[in-house]
């Protein structure tokens, strides 16, 4: 019988918050106002004590008992709270690029006036009234490589400003930073088909009549006058490769980190347009498509790949 009433009582909801609140990591301490407050309360109470005052001790037990709910309500306006993170976070070196997070409310309560630090940046008096709270934190490197997040702060000295809450999350997510999209040279921009603006490097196929919808750049002005009629004049593109290969060992001329500036480029360019391309370098080989898998794969391995 008392076996099961401890039971019972280790499942209540109470003992469970109670657990809770210590896996949350929430640090309740007083600021100066509070710690000014706490001496002015501790005046009261020896004025009561020496001088019989029972207005002292009165006001001390009032200004006690306004210490007791400001700690209650500022643990409830940081518990119950959550970070969610995604596992990668894809940045350009050099960079100042957005890292999304959502911070949860798993309770009705409305949390107020809380603050957020993260690195230089801080959001001051947010108010977190919606079950999915959505925050934009700003970051930049100026290397490449993998690197982990860094710690998220919630402060609040919310009611009374006596009391200052603190609560840390660690998130375990990773920050991808992949190397400066530098355009490469014209040479390189030909040999993968990015330089083909207009109609510069395409062959002329002759002229044909002019049709509802044709654009009026490729109108063939000379002979339209002469024949007092509308001409265009028609390109063929040059063939395209279907699978185009890059392979890093063939470019042991260029610096290797403007040249992963250049892959960068080239695989951006690619991966927006739909474009299939594969990428080898030593014993690597990735095929980017059109999944956003294949393009994370290869912007990781630019990050991380040593000379």
């Amino acid at each position: 019988m008392i076996a099961k009433t401890i039971q019972g009582i280790a499942k209540s909801s109470f003992v469970q918050s109670l657990k809770e609140k210590n896996r949350s990591k929430i640090i309740i301490f007083p600021n100066w106002n509070g710690v000014g407050l706490g001496f002015f309360v501790f005046f009261c109470f020896l004025i009561s004590v020496f001088y019989e005052n029972n207005f002292g001790l009165l006001l001390s037990i009032i200004i006690f008992f306004i210490f007791f709910i400001s700690i209650f309500v500022s643990n409830q306006n940081l518990n119950h709270l959550t970070i969610n993170a995604l596992d990668n976070y894809y940045i350009e070196a050099n960079k100042n690029e957005a890292i999304d997070i959502q911070i949860v409310n798993h309770v009705n309560e409305k949390k107020l006036n809380i603050d957020l630090d993260y690195k230089n940046l801080n959001l001051k008096e947010l108010n977190f009234s919606k079950k999915l709270n959505q925050f934009k934190l700003y970051d930049q490197y100026s290397e490449r490589g993998i690197f982990s997040i860094s710690r998220v702060i919630l402060k609040s000295i919310y009611p009374f400003g006596i009391i200052r809450t603190k609560r840390y999350f660690d998130a375990k997510s990773k920050i991808v930073v992949y190397p400066k999209k530098l355009k490469p040279n014209i040479d390189m921009l030909n040999e993968f088909n990015i330089n083909l603006k207009g109609h510069a490097n395409d062959e002329f196929e002759g002229i044909e009549d002019y049709k509802n919808g044709d654009s009026f750049s490729k109108i063939a002005w000379k002979k339209s006058i002469i024949k007092n009629k509308k001409y265009i004049k028609k390109f063929e593109e040059p063939k395209k490769e279907n699978k185009l290969i890059l392979n890093l060992d063939n470019y042991k001329e260029i610096n290797f980190e403007d040249l992963l500036s250049y892959v960068s480029y080239i695989v951006d360019y690619y991966y927006k347009n739909k474009i299939q391309l594969t990428i080898k370098h030593r014993d690597n080989t990735f095929y980017l498509n059109q999944s956003q898998n294949s393009y994370h794969q290869i912007l990781k391995y630019l990050a991380n790949v040593k000379n």
